[in-house]
């Protein structure tokens, strides 16, 4: 089902795209792979490999660009794309790398000011780089179905405004997965870096921030983080849709479901960040094999691997999730119980019956930015689910960047949240 609603919006979307921005200027012929070699996954390509002297870098510093030829699906999109390694760090202020893929439309910018710029964050959603938006937009369909890889039509929506999309691989170099800091800091750094492309003309760009499910979560993490960590960008808006609000409300939600299976494979992402708390104790047999067999899995490998799963089907010890280490560190990873709040207007999409990312620890984030004094629109469907509103709320994501970008008041229902 979602295969087929995504398709269909994002064949719409390109071809429109192909139509309306061809005519300009022709896409970049740069690739890192020719037509005829098959394109490696970032872990096997040089051009992401660290340097030696990672450390004399500065957060969101350019390490090395190259231009690229980006699509969505196989057809490709007509842009000026290229890849940028840059600094980050993981959650323990190590220096890491990671890339991100800046798009900027061939048209000229005829809006006021300097054209926007919008980090949108993919649903990355896999302990695997064979699920970074890097190779997904550079791959197309040789690089299987992934969220990344569904998501380009919207990257794609994007750039059909005028506006230039960095597309941040956030989960890093290790593929850390529902890792609050690595997610927050690659994306704002991803922006930094993004600003710093003299060839793509965004020194003074004002910028954004969007995502979806997985995406959303790195946004949302990345807007509370943007205060203290990079102030200097010039945040006009925060777009959220089926935010994830509570990691471990969104367990509980997988936990039983037809994607069930993706639980052990999420592990892969907390246990490279977090190596003292030790998951794999907590793990009986059956848990040990899942989550070995998953271990370079994306989401829509790991879930039909096991469909139903539960907790209690792979636990060592009765309610895992609540000993004291493990409940921890779920809760430092969860937009609702971090601290910091976003420094522009807040926009959430949100499925009442949202049967992945449950609503109301949605709402309690949202509450909190109310509470600190954000402008918060939460625009709350009565129908739909889960995955048919990355399509149907994307409209109404962009109206609103859109209308932060020209200056216009942003409207909030703080009040009603707060009630």
């Amino acid at each position: 089902m979602r295969k087929t609603i995504i398709s269909l919006c994002g064949l719409l979307a390109v071809l429109i795209a192909v139509v309306l921005l061809t005519p300009a200027v022709p896409a970049s012929s740069a690739s890192p792979a020719s037509a005829d070699e098959p394109l490696p996954l970032p872990e096997d390509d040089p051009f992401f490999a660290a340097p030696a002297d990672l450390a004399s870098y500065q957060p969101g510093q350019v390490i090395a660009s190259r231009r690229v030829q980006v699509r969505s699906f196989e057809l490709p999109i007509p842009a000026a794309a290229w890849q940028l390694l840059y600094r980050t760090s993981d959650r323990t202020m190590t220096p890491t790398v990671t890339v991100t893929t800046v798009i900027v439309p061939t048209a000229p910018w005829t809006g006021p000011g300097p054209r926007p710029l919008v980090s949108y964050q993919t649903a990355e959603d896999g302990v695997s780089t064979r699920c970074a938006p890097s190779y997904a937009l550079t791959a197309g369909a040789s690089g299987g179905f992934t969220g990344s890889y569904s998501e380009t039509p919207i990257v794609v929506a994007a750039l059909l405004q005028g506006w230039a999309v960095s597309v941040p691989d956030y989960e890093g170099m290790e593929s850390q997965f529902l890792v609050a800091d690595v997610a927050a800091k690659a994306v704002l750094d991803g922006l930094r870096a993004a600003r710093q492309l003299t060839a793509a003309g965004l020194q003074d760009s004002p910028v954004a921030i969007w995502g979806y499910s997985g995406g959303a979560f790195a946004t949302a993490n990345a807007a509370q983080l943007q205060g203290a960590y990079a102030p200097e960008l010039p945040m006009r808006g925060v777009a959220l849709g089926g935010l994830l609000g509570d990691v471990r409300a969104t367990i509980d939600a997988f936990d039983g479901s037809i994607a069930g299976g993706a639980i052990p494979m999420g592990m892969h992402g907390f246990d490279r960040a977090y190596p003292e708390v030790g998951i794999v104790q907590y793990l009986n047999p059956l848990g040990r094999q899942l989550f070995e067999t998953m271990r370079d899995d994306c989401l829509f490998d790991a879930a039909p691997r096991r469909p139903f799963l539960r907790m209690r089907d792979i636990e060592s010890v009765p309610n895992a999730l609540d000993t004291p280490a493990v409940a921890a560190m779920l809760r430092e990873n969860s937009p609702r119980h971090r601290s910091g709040t976003p420094t522009a207007p807040v926009y959430e999409y949100h499925t009442l019956l949202d049967e992945f990312a449950p609503i109301g620890p949605a709402k309690d984030t949202l509450r909190s930015y109310c509470r600190g004094g954000v402008a918060v629109q939460h625009d709350v469907k009565l129908l739909g689910e889960h995955l048919t509103e990355i399509v149907l709320g994307a409209p109404g994501a962009i109206a609103y960047l859109r209308a932060r970008f020209a200056g216009k008041p942003a409207p909030s229902n703080c009040a009603g949240l707060l009630r």
